[in-house]
């Protein structure tokens, strides 16, 4: 992002990132806890942030790992696995989720064991190989992952116990799933569910927050 701070403390209508996505999480009545996992140095700026937006369901603040994956899985660490149901992992970074979309994937996990919103590719999609085309893919079959992922807890917790024993890393939790033999299910999500990742995220996000939140 080139900022002088935390891509999810960013303020998007004077309010940071992250209690814009917490908020929609807060809206979903089908989830009932949320654990944080954050930069060891956010942590008491962010608990701050709690009461003042009338946040709740947080129930746990944990340090983030490295790497996307090192974090997570210090998040399941804590998740109480004889009460968990289904587990889902979000980026704190896309905070135009619907409250309809993270219900949607959880009703999915809940009967298939895994599901995740992901949008259509768009685009022509091609496969590269040293600055040169080796193939072009049909884009009917490539979709672009998002967030929330949803598991039952038992599947996404021994996918990444047998990841980390064997020294594999992943881009998200679905690809980690899919290796321990598990099918992972698909619901088509909004467009408007972007990762907020360069400083021109943050142009569109003010867009879409004026046009859909606003």
């Amino acid at each position: 992002m080139h900022a002088d701070r935390a891509k999810q403390m960013l303020e998007l209508g004077g309010v940071p990132l992250l209690v814009h996505t917490l908020r929609r999480f807060e809206a979903c009545d089908a989830v009932d806890q949320v654990i944080l996992v954050l930069q060891p140095n956010l942590t008491s700026e962010v608990l701050s942030l709690l009461p003042k937006h009338h946040l709740k369901k947080i129930v746990r603040v944990v340090a983030g790992g490295a790497e996307r994956q090192d974090s997570v899985y210090r998040g399941l660490q804590v998740v109480n696995g004889e009460t968990a149901g289904i587990v889902l992992v979000h980026d704190a970074a896309r905070p135009f989720i619907k409250p309809e979309e993270i219900r949607a994937v959880i009703e999915r996990a809940e009967t298939k064991g895994a599901a995740i919103l992901a949008s259509p590719a768009v685009d022509t999609i091609k496969q590269v190989k040293q600055s040169t085309i080796r193939r072009t893919l049909n884009r009917q079959f490539i979709y672009y992952a998002q967030t929330p992922q949803a598991f039952q807890y038992a599947i996404l917790k021994t996918a990444y116990d047998q990841a980390f024993a064997e020294s594999y890393r992943a881009t998200d939790d679905a690809q980690l799933v899919e290796r321990a033999g598990h099918q992972v299910s698909i619901i088509e999500g909004s467009p408007i569910n972007i990762k907020i990742t360069r400083p021109f995220d943050l142009k569109i996000a003010e867009v879409i927050h004026k046009e859909f939140f606003g």
